[in-house]
């Protein structure tokens, strides 16, 4: 296969992979850009002192989503 634009080798492995195996790249991403910082900051907090903040909701549906929308 011809490399295009990213500057890495495709080799192959015996490892079981999966195919949610990126969503901890996208999660330390979401991290990296403080979207805590943001979600924290513009959305209301919970009214309860037990609340989450809205990060800790906002961030598992997130990744979630991105992996498709399935949970197994």
């Amino acid at each position: 296969m011809p490399q295009t634009i990213l500057s890495f080798d495709i080799e192959t492995t015996n490892e079981k992979l999966t195919p949610r195996a990126g969503v901890a790249i996208f999660g330390e991403y979401l991290k990296g850009m403080n979207l805590e910082h943001l979600c924290n900051t513009n959305i209301p907090l919970a009214k309860h002192p037990n609340g989450y903040d809205p990060f800790e909701f906002i961030y598992p549906l997130i990744l979630m989503l991105h992996s498709s929308g399935r949970v197994l």
